[in-house]
């Protein structure tokens, strides 16, 4: 008999509260929680608590769900609502919820609302089997699931510990370079060679041309990016998309507009900016976002989230390129996420079109809640 998956083993939890606590602490290691302390895992009272330990300042109380039956999410809730009280029983300031079900974006929405302002961290089957199957979380998987890694896992997990002995290495010889040019320096030169990009793509010279602290571009790719990172990153977002040479790396010339099939620039749902403002506009939004990823830096959770939603609403009202402008503005916010938050946005965040495009219209109404809901529920 074959081994079951680790969706399969999560979901029909056959290992008992015990392990389901273990599991999660160890869980919690992975995601760079310290100081992870099971309170009671083989029984007795554990004052609404299974874990306490700490990340970026705060004490945590984490709480596993692991029912070996399929729960209604009303069930959920109500477990949630009951574990969410151990934050302030036990003087703590975040919670973490793990629980072996799968939960829809609006459900992990829903949960993350019922917060108020308190961070929270939600654990949902995907995530977790995510976080299991990849190669960090291998060896924590065959302890608690008993799944081996296969040959291709075994490939990754070395690849991945070699990626990471060479990543180090590298950055000791670059800060030990005073000569070092930045990230910013090397993708320009890389995009003359194309000769895709030209300077052309500016009436006069771009502000954000001149190169940042070295160190921190390769720390903060976005918080350096210039005009022509973001028309590299269209050259490379657009690599199936059978577009001709001549337009790949370069801003839009033309007027378009965003509507249903036969719409006009009356009739449209909304109008972007001229051509000949973009370059500027760009200019704008990246220097904002440069001063505002600086600021983040030192913010809380939700305050992220919201400047991640105002980047990709921001992108998008601009509206840069011809086509591929929804794909860029969400890789840029994952990448963006990542250096932030250290998470990915999953894909569910557009996956349910009509509530995506609800959340951006109203961002164009000026509120970004919808949207940085999205990115909350879909975080990993």
């Amino acid at each position: 008999m074959s081994a079951p998956t680790t969706e399969a083993a999560v979901r029909d939890w056959r290992y008992g509260t015990t392990q389901a606590e273990r599991l999660c602490a160890a869980m919690l290691y992975l995601e760079s929680f310290q100081d992870v302390d099971p309170q009671h895992p083989l029984g007795g009272p554990d004052g609404l608590k299974d874990v306490r330990c700490s990340k970026d300042g705060k004490t945590w109380v984490a709480a596993a769900y692991f029912p070996p039956t399929h729960p209604t999410f009303k069930e959920i809730q109500e477990k949630f609502d009951h574990d969410f009280a151990g934050v302030a029983a036990n003087g703590a300031q975040a919670f973490a919820f793990f629980v072996n079900q799968p939960l829809t974006i609006g459900e992990r929405a829903e949960l993350h609302a019922r917060t108020g302002e308190v961070p929270a961290e939600i654990y949902h089957l995907e995530r977790i089997r995510a976080l299991l199957d990849s190669p960090k979380g291998c060896g924590v998987r065959l302890e608690y699931l008993r799944i081996p890694m296969t040959e291709a896992e075994q490939w990754a997990f070395w690849n991945t510990m070699n990626y990471d002995v060479v990543r180090k290495l590298s950055e000791n010889e670059l800060r030990r370079d005073a000569q070092m040019r930045t990230v910013q320096d090397t993708l320009d030169k890389i995009l003359a060679r194309t000769t895709a990009i030209g300077l052309d793509l500016h009436a006069s010279p771009s502000s954000l041309q001149k190169p940042t602290q070295a160190v921190e571009s390769l720390e903060m790719p976005t918080a350096s990016f210039t005009a022509t990172t973001l028309c590299w990153v269209r050259r490379l977002l657009t690599e199936n998309l059978n577009l001709p040479e001549a337009v790949r790396g370069r801003f839009r010339a033309v007027q378009v507009w965003i509507g249903g099939p036969g719409s006009t620039q009356e009739t449209a749902h909304y109008l972007p900016p001229p051509p000949e403002s973009i370059p500027k506009l760009v200019d704008e939004w990246l220097l904002w976002w440069h001063k505002k990823h600086r600021a983040l830096r030192e913010k809380e959770k939700k305050e992220v989230i919201v400047g991640l939603a105002e980047l990709h609403h921001r992108f998008l009202s601009i509206h840069p390129f011809t086509d591929a402008n929804g794909r860029i503005a969400r890789s840029i916010t994952d990448q963006a996420a990542r250096e932030l938050l250290n998470q990915t946005i999953g894909p569910e965040f557009v996956e349910d079109a009509a509530s995506y495009f609800a959340a951006l219209a109203a961002a164009d109404q000026g509120d970004l809640t919808l949207l940085a809901n999205r990115i909350t529920a879909a975080l990993k």
